[in-house]
């Protein structure tokens, strides 16, 4: 159920990069949240030039948000958002200062995939 939405300003990531950031993604997430892989969803969205701004001054700025099920721990959360911010800097090369990656967390009652409700969130 995760999907996942990447930000960037036109241009600014080439199809390859793309792929190899939805590929790494689909990784991160399945091995950090022990989810399968084909449940990870990645959407690629651009905006036009002149209007990305970081603290009201136009900029290339970058964002990753993911919608997930709520139930995951800290420890989970903290691991995920850590390698995905270190991979979208290796393979994106955006400054530290234009990156935002957040988690947005929703009830699993809250979503559907594969035509089904989704299940709480299991702990072994």
């Amino acid at each position: 159920m995760p999907l996942y939405t990447v930000m960037t300003q036109e241009g600014s990531l080439p199809n390859n990069v793309r792929a190899r950031i939805a590929e790494e993604i689909t990784l991160i997430h399945s091995s950090v949240m022990k989810v399968p892989k084909n449940f990870v969803r990645v959407i690629f969205l651009s905006y036009p030039k002149g209007s990305g701004y970081t603290g009201g001054t136009e900029a290339a700025t970058a964002g990753l948000n993911c919608v997930l099920r709520s139930g995951h721990t800290i420890v989970e959360k903290t691991v995920l958002l850590k390698q995905l911010w270190a991979m979208v800097q290796r393979l994106a090369g955006i400054a530290t200062d234009q990156l935002a990656i957040s988690l947005c967390e929703i009830p699993a009652s809250n979503a559907m995939e594969m035509g089904q409700i989704m299940q709480s969130v299991a702990h072994d």
